[in-house]
């Protein structure tokens, strides 16, 4: 297949703007991850309750997904916060399979709550912007992934600023040297609860954001939260950035991958240099 200069550029610019969105997926579970050490599998569903959230604040009371931004962070900020101070802090000593077992049975729960409460329909919104486009010289950037892209790094900002302030500080203590932590009067449990409401939070962000232009289901999260894995681990731990750019990186190769071969295929790319990363260099890119 015969790749213009044209195309190659929509396709970069698109894997950007895509990218920006799994970053504040990503590093949502990054913060869960690497500060509360424990595996998440339920990111995802926080992004969907979110979701669905904005879209019934759109049919409900007509307020844009964008709008409804700072009301889905503090949403699953709460939950994140429950689940980890009645939940998850219960099982941290157990064993690695049982906190496993604990966030898939989150994940069954979650989800099949909104399947018997809301139904398996999928659901959309559509506004102004969810078809707009702008035109460069022959590059179609569609509006609505510009105010995504806007949006989301101006959360990764902020979450950079605050990881400068006293309690930003004790999370990172706490992800570095736990023992250390304590030793400082680091109140490990008040930490770990704040760290997954932030990460739920993110994840909040990415979910009114997609409920912009995505199709809203339960089962909606299962894609981002694979992403959102693959770009930790390709980005590696002990910052916010290799999270960050392991996520950009998968945008690019899924736009590359659906001109290489075919938009059904594109993944089987990022898993490729996934893989291959992996063996080159198996605790990431950025990892510290």
């Amino acid at each position: 297949m015969l790749i213009t200069l044209e195309t190659f550029i929509q396709v970069i610019i698109d894997g950007l703007l895509t990218g920006t969105l799994y970053a504040l997926v990503a590093i949502g579970l990054a913060m869960i991850w690497g500060i509360v050490e424990i595996i998440n599998f339920a990111h995802g569903e926080f992004l969907m309750i979110a979701a669905f959230l904005s879209y019934f604040l759109y049919i409900s009371l007509g307020i844009d997904p964008l709008l409804s931004i700072p009301l889905a962070f503090a949403t699953c900020f709460v939950l994140g916060y429950l689940i980890q101070r009645f939940i998850i802090n219960k099982i941290l000593e157990a064993p690695f399979l049982s906190q496993i077992f604990a966030t898939f049975a989150l994940v069954l729960i979650i989800r099949n709550s909104f399947f018997v409460g809301l139904g398996p329909e999928i659901r959309s919104i559509t506004t102004w912007y969810s078809e707009a486009v702008v035109d460069v010289h022959g590059i179609r950037i569609g509006i609505v992934k510009m105010f995504i892209a806007i949006i989301a790094i101006f959360s990764i900002l902020l979450l950079h600023r605050f990881l400068k302030t006293f309690l930003g500080t004790a999370m990172r203590a706490l992800s570095q040297d736990k023992t250390a932590a304590l030793l400082m009067g680091v109140d490990i449990k008040n930490v770990y609860s704040l760290a997954f409401g932030i990460g739920a939070g993110l994840a909040g962000i990415s979910g009114a954001l997609l409920a912009s232009f995505y199709y809203i289901y339960p089962e909606m999260g299962v894609p981002f939260t694979l992403i959102a894995f693959i770009s930790v681990v390709l980005g590696g731990f002990g910052n916010i950035l290799g999270p960050a750019i392991g996520a950009i990186i998968i945008g690019l190769v899924q736009g590359l991958g659906a001109i290489i071969l075919t938009p059904s295929m594109k993944d089987i790319l990022v898993y490729i240099v996934f893989l291959i990363i992996l063996l080159l260099k198996p605790t990431g890119i950025f990892s510290r």
